[in-house]
């Protein structure tokens, strides 16, 4: 039987691999001060405090129980809300900030997701609903890319395919949309942001069939597959 000190570092490199993340995404995403914790949690060098797991698992989605090896069960129906909960709660401590933007009276405004999310993918807002259309592995992609994607990268992206894929203009209209000033600064999103972002729009986006929405199962970045990959990968790693 394998110690959780042989499994959790591999599970830790495939939630890496999987979602093409670096070392430093990875530190940022878990709120460790340095790349080279993560590095030498992969590398069974040091072993993440009760806290670290537990960041790794709410940003994830996974259950503690999976990272550990005590569970071959990837995603489960807590893990996954766990997730969706947390992200709810960052939501609402940066509402104070939206509020300060727009000007709206503090506490009364609708938060940048929340916004975007009821604007375009209600079924995904709805919890009686995503549960029916969209997978846990879906809903897993889904957590973890609205930590990644900046809002205002997804904004410029619909601009401009609105804009027929020109520039001109673009940086303008998102700046509008978020009461920004002139000379604040707005880079454009880069490669790896547009990516992230139309992958996010793809994970939301329902297919219909004679009118009628069809399930979205099919997960943009497979774990599973990143960890089998990776036993094939290193000698004697087969559970």
């Amino acid at each position: 039987m394998k110690k959780y000190t042989d499994i959790f570092p591999m599970r830790l490199k495939a939630l890496r691999n999987a979602y093409g993340i670096s070392l430093s995404e990875t530190a940022y995403l878990l709120r460790v001060n340095a790349k080279s914790t993560v590095f030498e949690w992969e590398n069974q060098k040091k072993v993440p405090s009760v806290e670290n797991l537990h960041m790794i698992s709410t940003v994830f989605g996974t259950p503690t129980d999976w990272l550990l090896g005590h569970s071959e069960i990837l995603y489960s129906e807590e893990s996954i809300k766990w997730t969706e909960n947390f992200i709810s709660w960052i939501e609402n401590s940066m509402q104070n900030r939206f509020d300060e933007l727009t000007g709206t009276e503090p506490g009364g405004g609708v938060s940048f997701w929340l916004d975007y999310l009821q604007r375009y993918y209600p079924e995904y807002v709805s919890e009686e609903q995503r549960v029916q259309y969209y997978s846990l592995p879906v809903r897993a992609n889904i957590a973890v890319l609205m930590r990644q994607v900046r809002l205002p990268s997804l904004y410029w992206r619909m601009y401009y395919a609105q804009n027929g894929f020109k520039k001109r203009g673009v940086i303008a209209k998102v700046k509008e949309f978020f009461h920004m000033s002139a000379e604040e600064e707005l880079k454009a999103p880069n490669r790896k942001e547009l990516e992230r972002g139309d992958n996010l729009v793809n994970l939301l986006t329902l297919n219909t069939i004679n009118g009628k929405c069809v399930a979205n199962k099919m997960p943009i970045y497979d774990v599973e597959a990143a960890y089998r990959q990776l036993q094939q990968e290193i000698p004697g790693t087969d559970e």
